[in-house]
């Protein structure tokens, strides 16, 4: 069964954003100084980009086109 090309892109971009936004968290937290490896808000930015990178890996997503699409947010 193929999937609507409006779901894959859907889920391609919540992945992208996700990844994104745990990818700036980090920047944030060091930009102040501090490790975010020990920070919450950071360990929840991961945990919801790998809830959805894992949702488009599923459905059959490359994980490297999920890294380059967050890259361009």
């Amino acid at each position: 069964m193929a999937l609507p090309t409006w779901l894959t892109s859907r889920v391609l971009t919540d992945a992208a954003i996700a990844t994104a936004t745990a990818r700036q968290t980090a920047t944030n937290i060091h930009a102040q100084g501090r490790d975010h490896h020990n920070d919450p808000t950071w360990r929840e930015a991961l945990a919801e980009a790998h809830r959805a990178t894992d949702k488009a890996e599923e459905i059959g997503m490359d994980p490297q086109a999920i890294l380059d699409a967050s890259k361009a947010r």
